[in-house]
């Protein structure tokens, strides 16, 4: 009987050794586990949309860009989720206040946000984070990277056109040249930290 149950016990160390080995050698790390438990990819994990933190550990994790990331999509409504106000409300969670610097977006039109912040205006975008000014009647947060590159994020509203659908909410777009992410006849930027 004894020589049975050691039998055993030398098989479960062999099994549960090859096992180990083989996961061992795996290039790919342990996988994240989801909400119901489902095991997650990495790179699954990195295509998380919405109410989740998007790596938030990551030392290239962005506040601004996952406000922005988790609230594309959502339906303009002037005076309520209109441009400043939804660029306003991204930049609120992400830790950026400044409603008491430009004056509230909901009580502020756009074109008096420049007059207000008309000394601390640029007519080029700065390298990070700014928001950019366009036509006198729209926001949009700009992110000009390291390498020459921009992101832009906005809400709006644009009517039919001989050339495009109507379409509303937010969006976000890359350009690979930041010079590109320059909006309409006379945009100015603000850099609000």
């Amino acid at each position: 009987m004894k020589k049975l149950a050691y039998g055993l016990m030398l098989m479960l160390v062999i099994v549960l050794g090859r096992e180990g080995a083989a996961a061992a050698t795996l290039d790919d790390p342990t996988p994240f586990f989801g909400l119901e438990g489902e095991s997650l990819t990495v790179t699954e994990m990195e295509d998380i949309v919405g109410g989740l933190p998007r790596l938030c550990h990551n030392p290239r994790y962005d506040a601004i860009e996952d406000k922005c990331l988790n609230n594309k999509g959502q339906n303009y409504l002037g005076g309520v989720n209109d441009c400043d106000i939804w660029a306003e409300s991204n930049l609120m969670q992400a830790g950026f206040e400044i409603d008491k610097k430009w004056g509230s977006a909901r009580s502020k039109s756009v074109k008096q946000h420049i007059v207000t912040l008309k000394d601390q205006l640029s007519d080029t975008a700065p390298l990070g984070w700014s928001i950019e000014f366009i036509n006198y009647s729209h926001v949009a947060l700009v992110r000009v990277n390291e390498d020459g590159s921009a992101d832009l994020f906005h809400q709006g509203y644009n009517a039919a056109t001989p050339y495009s659908e109507a379409w509303e909410g937010s969006r976000g777009y890359h350009y690979q040249n930041s010079r590109s992410a320059y909006w309409g006849e006379n945009p100015k930027f603000w850099k609000f930290y």
